[in-house]
């Protein structure tokens, strides 16, 4: 082993740069923080070539004088902190003294500055870590700092950038989070000459929100416990995404990513939201600087509350109690004949059985002849036939009283076996059947199907079942690039993250390979033209936002996010939990079970069938 050496002071600010500086984003983050802690009133970002070729920031803050910007380039100068002590109430972006010189070695740098009411500027270059170049220059007040030729002199980093439009997707989103906090402020985005985006001042950071997250159905939600605050502009459980990538959290006007209030923000929500989504919006906590520790990560992205388990606390109740009162909970609340005649226990009025269906007393009842449709709560606020008693069939809709009910349209046609079957082996958990051979018996709480076998009794999952059959028919139709795609009479609008849009206009070719046809329309809107034939009736909105989000998760290799993409657009294109299945539909479904590699779970891990012999059934009532 060679000697122990100090290393150049260029090569350390290299290896720090690699921590700071991660891509343009990174950059333009940096620099604007240093802005708003300068005292700016207006910020404005302009890049080229993706952040690569330029970024520069200028802003109306303080300015700093010749000294004070000499030192600037240095190595852990900064003027926000002078002892380890004042690190435990930081109330500034930065402190370490690390983002300016870090980028200056692996770029092109110039700072230009004048302080207020002072008779000129001066401007300091800094060329891939050299030594710095101060002289005087002729400038506004303010700051303007100009980064050129990122990563030029590290080939190695530079190769590992994305494409220029992606890097100029993350730069934009980088600028929107750190407008939020800062509704005082106005910030405008420039991107190789032409203004991007533009945001006006604001009174708080409700409009502010509001204005990056154009949504309607955003509510406020507000609430303190003791100096803890906590202010949340969010969507409604429905408009729920995969992933936090549409949930800005800050702390102290800081944005985060903290498990302990994705966590909180989940909590709070409860049963509205399925596992693994969260609803839009942004979560904004102000705690006492002394009580967070915000020392924690190179970029300054993680932080650490004194009080871990209070912060959680806290911030799960202000929710949701706050959101006891949103305008999508309020619309949610079931009418109160709901809990007064369905869960106390009283019927809903009906009248008269149908003249050919003889009444059951109430002490024998007997099997019907056919699958009884559970009674609906909502019965009376519906304009349908006349309900039958609790303890009578329902009227036959083929009855000779009168003409047959029209045939509703089927959601479940799909599941119609369209070609022979293959041999399969019989289940274990069937008892040695296949599923074609079950008798299907009915459907319970419009969720699971029971059926009997000759071994014993069999609940499925409906949806799982639904999802299994349409991933496999997914899968195969994708190997051979063979997905119909069925277009939109009226192409949808959705809004998307910068990223995202990027993201649909690089990967056009292997969205439509999957039967999604997705075309950018702006910096922040997709228009959906397309959708998987087998799925046409599907939310095309909600199917286009999981499967591209689903996507980004996956990074650059699309190859391994397939099947994983194949199982989200399964998931929207098969039954659900509460739809109701008619008799041909149900048998349809099992049968397809049987020409599926079926493995006992849905696509996501969940279990599809559960089983209980006839002896054990026996058991359990004491025969």
């Amino acid at each position: 082993m060679s000697a122990v050496a100090l290393l150049p002071p260029e090569v350390a600010n290299q290896i720090a740069a690699g921590e700071v500086v991660e891509r343009p984003a990174s950059v333009l983050k940096e620099l604007v923080e240093n802005a708003l802690d300068a005292g700016a009133t207006a910020v404005t970002v302009s890049i080229e070539g993706g952040g690569l070729g330029r970024i520069a920031v200028t802003d109306d803050g303080a300015g700093m004088g010749p000294d004070d910007l000499a030192l600037s380039v240095l190595a852990h100068a900064t003027s926000k902190i002078r002892s380890a002590e004042d690190l435990l109430g930081v109330a500034t972006y930065g402190f370490r003294g690390e983002a300016r010189p870090s980028i200056a070695s692996v770029s092109k740098l110039r700072i230009t500055t004048r302080t207020r009411g002072a008779a000129q500027g001066h401007e300091v270059l800094v060329e891939g870590g050299a030594p710095a170049v101060l002289r005087p220059a002729g400038c506004a007040e303010g700051t303007t700092v100009s980064v050129e030729d990122l990563f030029y002199n590290t080939p190695a980093r530079r190769k590992f950038m994305r494409t220029p439009q992606t890097e100029a997707a993350a730069c934009l989103e980088a600028l929107v989070r750190l407008a939020v906090p800062r509704p005082d402020v106005r910030f405008a985005f420039r991107r190789d000459g032409k203004v991007v985006r533009e945001y006006l001042r604001q009174n708080d950071p409700v409009a502010r929100v509001r204005e990056v997250l154009p949504d309607d159905s955003l509510a406020v939600l507000r609430g303190s416990r003791g100096r803890l605050s906590v202010l949340g502009v969010l969507g409604p459980p429905e408009k729920a995404r995969s992933g936090a990538t549409h949930l800005m959290l800050y702390v102290n006007g800081r944005h985060v990513r903290d498990r302990v209030l994705l966590r909180a923000v989940a909590q709070a929500y409860g049963s509205m939201l399925d596992g693994g989504r969260y609803p839009a919006g942004a979560v904004l906590v102000e705690v006492p600087p002394e009580d967070v520790d915000v020392n924690v990560h190179p970029q300054k992205t993680e932080v650490r509350f004194s009080p871990q388990g209070g912060v959680f606390e806290a911030v799960t109740s202000i929710l949701r109690e706050a959101a006891a009162n949103a305008p999508w909970t309020r619309a949610a609340v079931r009418p109160a004949t709901f809990w007064t005649d369905h869960l106390a226990g009283s019927a809903p009025v009906a009248e008269p059985p149908p003249r050919d269906v003889p009444p059951v007393p109430p002490q024998r009842l007997a099997p019907p002849a056919a699958p009884a449709v559970p009674a609906d709560p909502w019965a009376r606020l519906k304009p349908a036939a006349p309900a039958p008693t609790p303890y009578a069939p329902p009227p036959n809709k083929a009855s000779p009283q009168g003409p047959a009910e029209p045939a509703r349209p089927s959601n479940f046609g799909s599941f119609a076996v369209a070609r022979p079957l293959a041999p399969k082996a019989p289940h274990d958990e069937l008892g040695g059947a296949t599923f074609a051979a079950l008798r299907y018996v009915g459907q319970l709480k419009r969720t699971y199907l029971v059926c009997e076998g000759e071994g014993g009794m069999v609940l499925l999952d409906q949806h799982a079942a639904a999802e299994r059959v349409t991933f496999e028919r997914l899968r195969a139709a994708w190997a051979s690039r063979t997905v119909a795609m069925q277009p939109l009479l009226v192409p949808e609008r959705i809004e998307m993250t910068a990223s995202e849009v990027a993201l649909v206009e690089e990967r056009a070719a292997d969205f439509a390979a999957l039967g999604v046809e997705l075309a950018p329309l702006g910096p922040t809107t997709v228009a959906v033209r397309g959708v998987p034939a087998m799925l046409a009736k599907a939310d095309p909105q909600r199917l286009a936002r999981d499967v591209v989000a689903e996507v980004a998760k996956q990074g650059n290799d699309f190859s391994k996010a397939v099947d994983l993409v194949l199982a989200t657009l399964a998931c929207h294109g098969s039954v659900r939990a509460g739809d109701e299945m008619s008799v041909p539909e149900a048998r349809a479904l099992l049968a397809s079970l049987d020409a599926v590699d079926f493995a006992g779970h849905c696509p996501h891990g969940r279990p599809v069938v559960f089983s209980m012999r006839w002896g054990e059934l026996e058991r359990k009532v004491g025969r």
